[in-house]
């Protein structure tokens, strides 16, 4: 005789329930996935340690080297003879003002 064309209730079935079953999958890979970020993100906000001694040590003579440097500059600065008269390197292309 001829073949049933619809399949039998078993078959159907079993189809049924691999789609809810790759549906349900999806969903918790999915899941899963979106919560990995939030959860990496909270593993470092912990309080910071804050520097170590090395870095302390290293920012303390850093310290102490722009301060050196500052009264280097300075005590230069003092150096310098003040100026006895204004220098005007434009002086000779100017005219002179009329009175």
């Amino acid at each position: 005789m001829y073949a049933p064309l619809t399949p039998p209730p078993t078959v159907q079935r079993d189809e049924k329930n691999r789609r809810a079953l790759r549906l349900f999958s999806i969903a918790v890979v999915t899941a899963v996935l979106l919560m990995q970020t939030p959860y990496a993100q909270a593993q470092h906000m912990s309080a910071p340690a804050g520097p170590s001694e090395k870095e302390k040590a290293k920012a303390q003579e850093k310290r102490a080297l722009e301060k050196d440097t500052d009264e280097a500059y300075k005590s230069t600065l003092k150096q310098i003879p003040e100026a006895k008269q204004k220098v005007d390197p434009w002086g000779s292309m100017r005219t002179p003002p009329q009175k």
